[in-house]
């Protein structure tokens, strides 16, 4: 399934990967993804909010990582667009940056519970 622009929310058969095909596994890696993306994404929006952009890009690329390992396509790029931002130290588009990947990791979240259910 995928987003308006195209890009897949999840990607199952990178999960699967990542997974080595272990469904147990997978469903193990589900809950540590859910855990660490809960705890780093107020930390994004709250690094974002304080105008600290270099701190904001390193969360955003470990989130951009973990989401890309777990097949989340859609979060894994809206985090590249937060990190390529902290990176430059650019606010311009900022605001909605942060609302893309708000609405992009919040839909991989809802993927991920429905697999896991």
């Amino acid at each position: 399934m995928s987003d308006g622009d195209g890009a897949p929310i999840l990607d199952l058969r990178r999960l699967e990967e990542s997974a080595g095909g272990d469904p147990d596994l997978v469903l193990e890696l589900v809950g540590l993804y859910l855990a660490d993306s809960e705890a780093k994404f107020p930390v994004l929006l709250e690094a974002a909010g304080a105008q600290e952009l270099e701190h904001m890009g390193r969360v955003a690329h470990g989130l951009k990582g973990s989401s890309a390992s777990m097949g989340c396509v859609e979060a894994a790029g809206a985090f590249r667009a937060l990190e390529e931002l902290g990176r430059a130290g650019d606010t311009a588009g900022l605001a909605e940056a942060l609302e893309r990947a708000r609405v992009a990791w919040g839909r991989a979240s809802e993927r991920l519970r429905d697999l896991a259910a």
